[in-house]
């Protein structure tokens, strides 16, 4: 996926060149009482140019001046369309790219044979892998769960595992006024502050946001910058990837993520 983008990337660069195009074929058009078949090259002022220098412009010597000013339309036509085809393709293969590296974090992450086969599933689901055959009797998909811990206040903190447990908590789960916490701009699980609709200490959101840095990316990383807002302020976008949210209205804070807490706060 890195190298399609790589050339995908190429490709628009080549194709936001098009105006180069557009001005040969002008400039051939208005040298035509000057030209014949046969040359394979115009040399003149470049009108387009502040400082009018003149230009070379090459020609296929089999075709007549208006046939190589018509080739260059086309190919400024083509760019063009080309311009706007590549754009989107490149937003498309980013945004799959992003969702890939993701899971690649999701499988850093995972413990056990049941954390692989939520992964695997969700691979399937997406069309990233071809599903299993399964026998005559259908295979009970497991509930997902998460990690679960207890702040030193006693507030429960969940932690997903992978995407699919990351869409459970966040849009399924989780009250509009519970806490969300994700690391900024690297992967990471969702991690859930349960408020039980009160206001939550200090602390607590201090520990949900080192829950947060230590089960990402960043592990290991020394101090990260982790968001959190509450849960009313996170949507899923239509037709997006699982995992894949946009929030708004939210705070940062940075923590040092430490394998210490992750035990302390009772890991499950």
């Amino acid at each position: 996926m890195a190298r399609k983008i790589q050339v995908q990337q190429k490709e628009l660069r080549d194709a936001q060149n098009r105006e180069q195009y557009r001005i040969n074929g002008d400039l051939i058009t208005a040298n035509l009482y000057q030209m014949q078949k046969g040359q394979k090259s115009l040399t003149a002022v470049n009108y387009y140019d502040p400082e009018l220098k003149e230009l070379t412009v090459a020609l296929d010597p089999l075709l007549t001046p208006q046939q190589n000013a018509a080739k260059y339309y086309k190919k400024y036509t083509k760019a063009k369309t080309a311009d706007k085809v590549l754009t989107e393709q490149l937003e498309q293969g980013r945004s799959e790219l992003d969702y890939l590296e993701s899971v690649l974090e999701s499988l850093q992450r995972a413990e056990g044979e049941r954390d692989l086969n939520e992964i695997r599933q969700e691979l399937e689901d997406g069309g990233y892998l071809r599903a299993q055959k399964q026998g005559k009797k259908p295979v009970k998909r497991q509930k997902p769960q998460p990690m679960e811990f207890r702040s030193t206040a006693g507030l429960r903190i969940s932690v997903g595992r992978n995407n699919t447990q990351n869409d459970q908590l966040t849009c399924k789960q989780a009250g509009k006024s519970d806490l969300w916490f994700h690391t900024q701009g690297i992967h990471g699980a969702h991690v859930i502050l349960w408020t039980e609709g009160g206001t939550p200490d200090e602390e607590s959101v201090t520990e949900a946001a080192m829950l947060a840095a230590w089960f990402s990316q960043g592990r290991g990383g020394g101090k990260i910058a982790v968001d959190y807002t509450p849960v009313k302020y996170v949507k899923k976008p239509v037709g997006a990837r699982p995992g894949m949210v946009v929030y708004t209205t939210y705070r940062t804070m940075v923590v040092e993520p430490g394998e210490e807490l992750v035990k302390r706060l009772g890991r499950k």
